[in-house]
């Protein structure tokens, strides 16, 4: 048999797989780079919106705060200022109803028919005894809740309440603040 070498050179071909493999890695890194950028400008697009929204609704919640200040300050005067707040407690699922007038009076709230008669005319009574014991010619009713935390009958009872105080009385004005 006759054998003959066969010489290879692989100089040219190893530089051939070194510069596809230098535009790879190169093309690799321009698409990290791209998706990066696109990446974080679109989390910088969502900080700015969320940003907008949350000062949007400290503006709204500085507002609110500013016209229950002066409710409470400028309107002190001439008008008793009575506060029903509406709360809600999470650990024991307990509602209450709590009124500030010339005293705090807090009522308890259940589903119970008897317990909210009972709770609905104790309320009525609380807003007519502040209503007449105030000496003031105007009274202002403010009623403040939440409403992701609080149920609409609750609130509903409230509101039927205060209507009832409206009609029974002209000097009786209301705001309601939902603290949400």
């Amino acid at each position: 048999m006759n054998k003959k070498t066969i010489l290879l050179d692989l100089t040219p071909l190893l530089d051939v797989i070194l510069v596809m493999l230098f535009l790879v890695l190169m093309q690799s890194e321009v698409r990290v780079d791209t998706m990066y950028t696109e990446a974080r400008d679109l989390v910088e697009e969502e900080l700015a919106a969320l940003q907008q929204e949350f000062g949007d609704e400290m503006q709204v919640l500085r507002q609110d705060s500013l016209e229950l200040d002066a409710l409470r300050l400028g309107l002190e005067e001439d008008t008793g200022v009575i506060i029903i707040s509406l709360l809600s407690n999470d650990v024991d699922d307990s509602r209450r109803i709590v009124i500030e007038a010339n005293t705090e009076t807090e009522i308890t709230l259940n589903w119970d028919g008897m317990v909210r008669d009972a709770a609905a005319r104790e309320l009525n009574e609380v807003l007519a005894n502040s209503v007449q014991d105030s000496a003031h010619a105007f009274s202002f009713i403010i009623f403040r809740y939440d409403s992701m935390l609080v149920y609409d009958d609750d609130r509903m009872l409230v509101r039927l309440a205060i209507h009832n105080h409206q009609l029974a009385n002209p000097q009786v004005f209301s705001a309601e603040l939902d603290l949400r």
